[in-house]
């Protein structure tokens, strides 16, 4: 599906480096089918010496060669972007977008053109290869533009499809949940110091415990409630410190940060 295709990534920042890091290391595509484009060139040659990729400085360029378009641009420059590159635009390309919180009707009308365009949201994770993306299709996607996304985020990471109007529900969980999790972890870590390990000490048994756990949740195939059932004695240390979270309304917090989260991509559209 893939083969001989040609793969455009506007933008070339830390995300647009790990999806094309991430692509090339799996095989989805070969270096040589990747147009990096950018308007910082010494970026782009030092990702051309490290990927082998092609590169251009010129959006419209990098465009009109490709048959699939990654952008890769924050948010707030996505307008920009498109509108230099407006005129490469075919409507038979499949146009990939994981600017969080642009809808795909934007994204049509700075285009110009009906083309497939699809929306991606990954998470940071994808640096490390283990992102979870959600894809949602616009009203000129067809199945063949969904599989070429699901594909491509499939090999640095998870991927599923949902409707775009849950886009931003997803990201408020998925987009951000890295975020929460890593406070969580700093959280722990200065709890650890707090009580008198020092910092690396702390660090190390917080972050293997994190990960041990995450492991646990994807091999063992039990619920995270039945989980943490099984580290809780009744009256003991686990059970006095989960009292704590409960008193203090732990999952209302939780619910309350999502909430934000979502408002917030509303407001960002």
């Amino acid at each position: 599906m893939l083969e001989g295709k040609k793969l455009s990534i506007i933008g070339a920042g830390q995300m647009g480096e790990a999806l094309c890091g991430g692509f090339i290391k799996s095989g989805i595509v070969q270096a040589g089918q990747i147009i990096l484009n950018d308007v910082n060139t010494e970026r782009l040659k030092s990702l051309r010496d490290a990927y082998q990729t092609e590169f251009t400085t010129e959006t419209v360029e990098a465009v009109k060669d490709s048959d699939i378009v990654l952008l890769a641009v924050k948010p707030q420059q996505i307008d920009q972007a498109l509108t230099g590159a407006k005129d490469g635009f075919r409507e038979d390309q499949i146009v990939i977008s994981i600017a969080a919180g642009v809808p795909t009707e934007k994204l049509h009308r700075l285009i110009g053109k009906d083309a497939r365009i699809i929306r991606v949201m990954p998470n940071t994770p994808a640096l490390v290869g283990q992102a979870m993306s959600v894809v949602s299709r616009s009203a000129y996607a067809d199945d063949e533009a969904v599989e070429v996304a699901l594909r491509l985020f499939s090999s640095v990471g998870e991927a599923v499809e949902l409707p775009e109007d849950l886009q931003n529900r997803a990201t408020a969980v998925s987009g951000s949940g890295p975020a929460y999790f890593f406070l969580m972890v700093e959280a722990l870590i200065d709890a650890g110091v707090k009580a008198g390990l020092d910092e690396s000490a702390a660090s190390t048994l917080v972050i293997q415990t994190m990960t041990g756990s995450a492991t646990m949740l994807r091999e063992i195939g039990k619920k995270p409630s039945e989980l943490r059932e099984m580290v809780t004695s009744p009256g003991g240390t686990t059970a006095a410190a989960l009292q704590v979270f409960s008193n203090h309304e732990f999952r209302s917090i939780v619910q309350e940060a999502v909430e934000a989260a979502i408002r917030r991509a509303g407001e960002l559209a």
